[in-house]
Order: structure tokens, then C-alpha cells, then sequence
């Protein structure tokens, strides 16, 4: 079973590239543009960690992460929070998240942070060559 990521970034630049690398590395991933709906995806999709940029239209990153900690049937799903903004890391242990990274942000650190909480099935690649 793949490890499913929901990644919710109104920058569909950053969504791309996110979605790109951590398809990449072996995991489902369900992109999101809007914070509209994103209990529903939650409970569609019910994934295993869940990617959240603090700065959205209508509702914050902050406030959707402390909506989902406080829900006793989705608190246990980690949440990496991702902003630029100084006031959101200031405040990541008021919004309940259970990582926070910096934007601009090293995929490979994104990796790793998912890594910590959930372990996927590695991959492995091989080359063959046949010798003539």
C-alpha cells in the first residue's frame, strides 16, 4: 500500500514541484490549490500525512491544522506546515503541527521530515547491462 500525502499549497508552482519529487520518492500524493473542501479530501483520500502551507485564501494553514487537531478522528495525522512567513513560525506550536519548515524549503529536507513520520517502502533502483 503507497503512503498517501496531501499537499495543500495555493502556489501551483510549489504544488507542482511537491507533487513531482514526492511522486518521485515512491508516495501518493493529492494536490491541492484551496482549502476549500479539505476535510472531505481528508476523509476520501484519509491520508497519511498531510502537507499544509500556512498561507491561504479564506482559512490559514494555522487555523486548518488546528481544526484537524482538535478533530479526535484526524489528530493523529502529522501535518508538516510550510511558510515564509515569520509570524507562522513563531506560532507552529499554537497551530498544533508537528513539523515546520522554512520556504524557501531543500526537497530532500521535505523528504526527510516525511520520512520521520511515515516509512515508506524504499526504492530501490538497479541497472542491468547484458555483456556482449
Amino acid at each position: 500500500m503507497e503512503n498517501r500525502i496531501l499537499v495543500l499549497d495555493d502556489d501551483p508552482g510549489i504544488l507542482e514541484v511537491i507533487d513531482l519529487s514526492l511522486t518521485y520518492c515512491g508516495f501518493q500524493v493529492r494536490p491541492m490549490l484551496s482549502g476549500d473542501n479539505v476535510f472531505r479530501m481528508i476523509d476520501d483520500f484519509e491520508p497519511n500525512l498531510i502537507i499544509l502551507d500556512y498561507l491561504l485564501r479564506g482559512k490559514n494553514g494555522g487555523e486548518i491544522c488546528q481544526d484537524l487537531k482538535n478533530d479526535p478522528a484526524k489528530k493523529d495525522i502529522p501535518v508538516i506546515m510550510l511558510s515564509a512567513h515569520l509570524e507562522a513560525a513563531s506560532k507552529k506550536s499554537e497551530f498544533g503541527c508537528d513539523s515546520f519548515l522554512a520556504k524557501p524549503f531543500d526537497l530532500d529536507l521535505l523528504v526527510n521530515e516525511i520520512k520521520m513520520f511515515i516509512n515508506p517502502d524504499p526504492i530501490i533502483f538497479t541497472t542491468s547491462q547484458q555483456a556482449n
